[in-house]
């Protein structure tokens, strides 16, 4: 970028007046207005946690233990996608470092409900619904009780032995226990990825209503949660994408969904499964921040806290090619301005001498930047080339620029 422009951007990274938030809040204004833009009457918001090994920078003030001796910084994301997965941008980022002057402020738990509660207040006016999504370790009793605005629902993979009373009989049981207890509700199929291969899985469905009560030592009439749906989605039958059975009896998939939606149809419990599988899509931003163009692992600031301020930054730049990933996956055939500006496609024409139509097209002539070759194995290109694609493409933009 050369040393002004590098310097610059330093500077505003390690600004005393610089946090997340402030880094966030126009990124966060705009998922806010594509949301409420959005076809479907369902936004998805997905909750994770990620770390960064900051052990080799032996120059940087203040990062405390992730884990044993490797050094780091913690984020916490919410990533909003449409009902379909399209990722729409980042809704809320927490970031702390253990034992530093940015460790977390009260018990890490509490990530989840201020994960939640930033939720409440930049979605409640959509007009749709939004399902909060997060796995197990979400599954404590303070989460599910936390207020919720009214078109706010909670989905959360749950593991823990914890007592639960199902509805109307009153009876109490673990969680392993239901899987005798709630009536089976059909099959569903969901495809998934894993080590690079799409997997379709067939998934055996159960489903009631239950109450969490609460822990020991409150009382379970006064304190348990509203009735809750729970889902038992287990895997049966597993196949690749080219037809061959690859399903392994002792990795079979089990997962307990405990969720506010309802179910009372085949069609209530298959929803609550596909929104599960959204979850993925937040990982999916993790990855992509430490790989491709961004990898924000290299960079190397002096303290915790301008470190901080660029992850922010570089979350934002990682969720324009994940989004694209998938746009491109939802509709190929869209019209290629649906994501490229007009200039952005003239350009993309010039560099592929093709005529670019759809998104498929521009998508495909963008990865070639990077050198992506379209092949049996590999027909679409993956979010770390298109990271890689779209910072080279920045730089002949620039050049167009500068040429006209």
């Amino acid at each position: 970028m050369g040393n002004s422009f590098r310097q610059t951007v330093a500077g505003i990274f390690s600004d005393a007046r610089m946090n997340e938030q402030v880094m966030l809040s126009s990124h966060v204004i705009a998922t806010a207005e594509r949301a409420e833009a959005t076809e479907g009457g369902y936004l998805i918001a997905c909750q994770d946690t990620t770390f960064y090994n900051h052990t080799g920078h032996k120059q940087m003030e203040g990062p405390g233990r992730l884990q044993g001796g490797i050094l780091g910084i913690l984020q916490h994301n919410v990533l909003l996608t449409s009902d379909k997965g399209v990722p729409l941008g980042l809704i809320d980022q927490q970031h702390w470092s253990r034992q530093s002057a940015a460790a977390f402020d009260g018990r890490e738990s509490l990530k989840w409900e201020r994960g939640l509660r930033a939720v409440n207040d930049r979605l409640a006016a959509t007009g749709k619904k939004v399902v909060v999504v997060q796995d197990r370790e979400a599954g404590i009793f303070s989460f599910f009780k936390h207020p919720r605005e009214p078109d706010i629902e909670l989905l959360v993979r749950v593991h823990q032995p914890r007592n639960l009373e199902v509805a109307g009989s009153g009876e109490v049981s673990k969680l392993a226990g239901l899987r005798e207890t709630v009536p089976p509700a059909g099959q569903k199929q969901v495809s998934i990825s894993g080590d690079g291969k799409e997997v379709t899985l067939t998934l055996s469905v159960q489903a009631g209503k239950v109450h969490v009560l609460p822990d020991k030592g409150r009382s379970a009439g006064k304190h348990k949660t509203q009735e809750l749906s729970l889902v038992i989605a287990r895997e049966t039958a597993a196949k690749d994408s080219k037809g061959n059975d690859v399903f392994d009896a002792d990795k079979a998939a089990l997962r307990y969904l405990l969720t506010s939606l309802p179910i009372g149809s085949q069609q209530d419990m298959e929803r609550v499964v596909t929104f599960y599988g959204l979850r993925w899509r937040v990982e999916r931003l993790g990855f992509t921040v430490k790989s491709g163009a961004p990898n924000v692992e290299g960079l190397q600031f002096d303290d915790v806290q301008t470190t901080i301020n660029a992850l922010s930054f570089y979350s934002v730049v990682a969720w324009q090619p994940l989004a694209m990933t998938y746009v491109f996956r939802e509709n190929q055939e869209a019209p290629a301005q649906a994501v490229f500006e007009q200039n952005e496609v003239r350009l993309l024409e010039k560099i592929d001498k093709k005529p670019i139509k759809t998104v498929k097209d521009a998508v495909l002539a963008l990865a070639k930047i990077a050198g992506f070759a379209k092949s049996k194995r590999q027909p679409l290109p993956g979010v770390k080339v298109l990271a890689q694609a779209f910072e080279r493409f920045h730089y002949i933009k620039l050049g167009n620029i500068i040429d006209h």
